[in-house]
Formats: structure tokens, C-alpha cells, sequence
């Protein structure tokens, strides 16, 4: 197995903090009120000024390492935990705990003691699934993964990225498994990052490896949206925002979107995240990072200028529209021409069963819709 360095967050506070008890451990620990138990012997200490979204990205790292670390059977992490730890972004906040078995599971599917992360104050253990909490389970897969798909992140054995957004892309929802296939993409292409040449070459392998992957499992429950989700797949994208959103448009029946798409104002070139040259369309997705000061707001203001002036119409999209997919989806659509948009036809291989966009972005796997 070869090494692969850890794309470490800049807030060290991400990285869980573990406490291993009782007589299992080797040396025994004080375990302190504020630890939550994950398994038996195993706590995790939540950092005390940690922000939900910090606390909820910690414990999904914390539950994998745990599932790792507790079950004889497990020969490595797959799926969202992989992507975790591979540093790779999702849009899923608590994402569920895979990892492969090499025979078939007597358990394929196990909950986890339930969590619930509030706004504010330590997350603590709650005893029913609410807003703030949510089912996470762990899967155990039987996937037939040779050496060369797995690799050590941090002393922890994990699919590579490809593999990992391969096998994202059958059992994690499709919008999830879309941002973890972009990002995986993104890191297998830019490791040539000043070489185009290298680049390219680096996408068509990853395609070239995804295609023999899929040919090879036909009859895997989940190949419709596989096919869908890698072959929407972009190194361009750089957020889950963006991925989300090409999501979206491709869901309701959209041709796909040019991807970081320049634009010549006269004075300069300008990139933008989504657009269709056909129809004069620009849609940028924002998120706070993007305005960290009043300069970058400034700045991002004589940019729209500068590509509205051109004849462009802009949307901007912020995360907080997610919550609300059918809103989001007409604001888009009422950008197009009526005819258009009355042809479309929406694609059902990146829904989940008997869903509608109302249904929201579901956190989970399609796993646990599919057993019932």
C-alpha cells in the first residue's frame, strides 16, 4: 500500500479527540463529563469553543476512526469515511460509516449512538432522532478491492480517492456523491498543477480507471446513478456549493453547465462558476469565506458589473437556498427561455427513489432507503 499525506484543515480543533477506557485499553484513562461514548472504550472529548459545523465534520472523522479501530473485520475505510479522511469536501455534514469486509457481513447495517449537535453549548447524547440529531449508521461492504485501491492516511487503511468516489457514487445520495467526485477528480488531476498537458492526461486515466470499474460491475444496485453522478464529474468545480448546484440544474433536466467558464470584460478575463454561453446565463455559488473583508465585496461587485456591462444575466446563490431545492430550482428556471424549460425532462438517476426535490438534501446512504 503506498502513502498519501493527509490534507490537514487549518483548525486544528477538526481533529477528534479520542480516549480509549476500560480493560480493552492499555492504559487505562480517566474518561471526563464532557466525553461522548462512540463505542465501547472509546470516548470522544468535543473541543469547547468548536462551532456546530466543527463539531458535526469532527465526530462524522471520529466515528470512522472508531468503526476502524473496533472491528476485527474491517479491512479498510471506504465511501464518505475515506473521503474524510482523504481530506476530500462534501456536502453532507454527518455523513454515515462505511468500511469493507472480505466476506459476506452477518450485520450489514448497524446504528450509532445517537448525538445530537445544537447550535450552541457541547453536543451531548439524546435518546431520539430531532433537527439536531440525526440516525448515522454504519455499513459493512463487501467490495472487491485490490491492493492498488487502497491506501494508509494517518496510520488508517482507505480507499484511494478514485475508488472512494466510485463506490460514493452507487450508495451515497447523488448530490453528496457528485462533491466527493469532483474533489477526488481535483486531486488526481492537480497533482501536475503546472503542467496542462499532464493534466489532461491525468482526467482520462481517472475516466479511463472509472469505465473499467463500471463496466466490470453492470449489476450493481445503484449503476443508473453511478454512471450519472462520474460522468457529471468535474476537476473544475472548487466547492461542494458548485457541485450541488450543477446537481440541481442537471436533476431538473439542464444541459450541463460550462464549469469556471472565462469571460473577456475588455479589461480583463473573469471566471465564473456556472454558465451557459447558449443562453447568457451566469450563476455563481457564495459562501461566507468569499467575503471576508469589505474589499472582497467590493471587488466581487465591480466583477458582476464588469460581466453584466458584457450582456450576461447573474444569479447568485447562497448555501442557506439549499434548504429549499423546489425555490432554488425556479429561480434558476425562470432565468430561461419558457420553451426551454417546458421540454425539459428531469433526471431521475440522480433522485432518490420516490423522491422530489421537497425531499431536500438527504444526509445518509442509499443504503438505508434500499433495505426498506
Amino acid at each position: 500500500m503506498s502513502s498519501v499525506t493527509l490534507h490537514q484543515p487549518l483548525d486544528r480543533n477538526l481533529f477528534p479527540v479520542l480516549i480509549r477506557s476500560g480493560r480493552n485499553a492499555r492504559i487505562g484513562a480517566d474518561v471526563p463529563d464532557s466525553a461522548l461514548r462512540l463505542a465501547p472504550g472509546i470516548h470522544w472529548i468535543p473541543a469547547p469553543e468548536a462551532k456546530r459545523w466543527q463539531h458535526r465534520y469532527t465526530l462524522a472523522l471520529a466515528r470512522a476512526i472508531t468503526a476502524q479501530s473496533t472491528h476485527r473485520s474491517a479491512r479498510c475505510l471506504t465511501h464518505a469515511s475515506a473521503a474524510l479522511l482523504l481530506g476530500l469536501p462534501m456536502m453532507s455534514q454527518e455523513p454515515d460509516v462505511y468500511f469493507q469486509v472480505d466476506g459476506a457481513p452477518k450485520r450489514v447495517g448497524t446504528s450509532l449512538p445517537l448525538i445530537s449537535v445544537p447550535p450552541t453549548g457541547p453536543p451531548h447524547p439524546n435518546t431520539h432522532e430531532d433537527f439536531y440529531c440525526r440516525r448515522t449508521m454504519l455499513w459493512r461492504r463487501r467490495l472487491d478491492l485490490s491492493e492498488e485501491d487502497i491506501t494508509v492516511v494517518g496510520g488508517l487503511p482507505v480507499t484511494t480517492a478514485l475508488r472512494t468516489a466510485f463506490d460514493c457514487a452507487f450508495d451515497e445520495p447523488a448530490h453528496n456523491a457528485l462533491a466527493i467526485a469532483d474533489a477526488a477528480l481535483r486531486l488526481y488531476c492537480r497533482s501536475q498543477p503546472n503542467d496542462r498537458r499532464a493534466y489532461i492526461d491525468a482526467e482520462k486515466r481517472a475516466r479511463d480507471t472509472w469505465h473499467g470499474w463500471l463496466q466490470r460491475s453492470a449489476h450493481r444496485r445503484g449503476i443508473a446513478q453511478a454512471r450519472a453522478v462520474l460522468g457529471a464529474a468535474t476537476p473544475l468545480a472548487d466547492s461542494p456549493g458548485e457541485s450541488v448546484m450543477r446537481w440541481l440544474v442537471l436533476t431538473v433536466g439542464l444541459p450541463s453547465a460550462h464549469v469556471q467558464h472565462p469571460i473577456d470584460t475588455g479589461a480583463e478575463r473573469r471566471w465564473v462558476d456556472l454558465c451557459w454561453p447558449d443562453f447568457g446565463i451566469v450563476i455563481e455559488v457564495d459562501g461566507r469565506m468569499k467575503y471576508s473583508t469589505r474589499e472582497d465585496a467590493w471587488q466581487e461587485k465591480l466583477r458582476q458589473d464588469a460581466i453584466q456591462a458584457m450582456g450576461w444575466r447573474f444569479i447568485r446563490v447562497v448555501y442557506s437556498e439549499f434548504r429549499d431545492l423546489h425555490a432554488l430550482a425556479d429561480k434558476v428556471l425562470a432565468a430561461f427561455p419558457a420553451d426551454v424549460v417546458a421540454s425539459l425532462t428531469p433526471n431521475r438517476d440522480l433522485l432518490w427513489p420516490g423522491t422530489r426535490l421537497e425531499a431536500g438534501l438527504r444526509e445518509g446512504s442509499m443504503l438505508g432507503l434500499r433495505r426498506r
